[in-house]
């Protein structure tokens, strides 16, 4: 990931020869947190991602994202990842300070390491805020609310050692329902 990120301010600092062109590809880092995962005290999931986008014309491009979530109550982890399709839209320019909307449908798929899995699919919307610099650097940030509907949920009790007693829990899994997240991205247009 590191590396990731060096290569892409490297490339973002070199000296351009024309002008950034249609395409941006970068990473990005957040959080995301169901309503469920709030109520029951879980803590937000670390998101880290990759995306590219396509301009269609000045103000509105379309983008391909995939991301990895990491959640994790107090007995267990669950891997969660997820691909979206989504429109930007930029609402306005000042200078190099770009105002979006983004709104997006996407797939699920998660696993525990209990051997359980879930898919879904999710339809989310936010507004963002991009630095988008001449030579082709583009800092973000962006905050989404979604929904999730579950197709398949392998909602097993497994059972584990708490306190020195035995008992059955379900570990933390895909969330339906609705969710928020918050990125930050670090993209390179060219």
């Amino acid at each position: 990931m590191r590396h990731a990120i060096a290569a892409l301010l490297a490339l973002s600092l070199a000296p351009s020869v024309a002008a950034a062109g249609p395409l941006t590809a970068g990473i990005n880092l957040g959080l995301s947190h169901s309503e469920l995962d709030a109520e029951q005290g879980v803590e937000p999931g670390r998101t880290v991602g990759l995306f590219g986008r396509l301009a269609f014309n000045q103000r509105v491009a379309g983008q391909i994202e995939v991301a990895r979530l990491q959640t994790e109550d107090e007995y267990s982890e669950t891997s969660i990842r997820s691909a979206t399709m989504s429109l930007v839209v930029d609402l306005g320019r000042k200078g190099h300070l770009v105002p979006t909307l983004v709104a997006g449908i996407g797939m699920d798929w998660a696993s525990n390491e209990y051997g359980g899995s879930s898919e879904a699919h999710h339809i989310e919307g936010g507004l963002g805020l991009e630095y988008r610099a001449a030579g082709g650097l583009v800092l973000g940030i962006d905050v989404r609310m979604g929904g999730r509907s579950l197709h398949q949920d392998d909602d097993i009790a497994y059972p584990a050692d708490v306190r020195g007693g035995v008992a059955y829990i379900v570990p933390s899994q895909l969330q339906e329902g609705e969710y928020r997240s918050a990125q930050i991205k670090l993209g390179v247009r060219f």
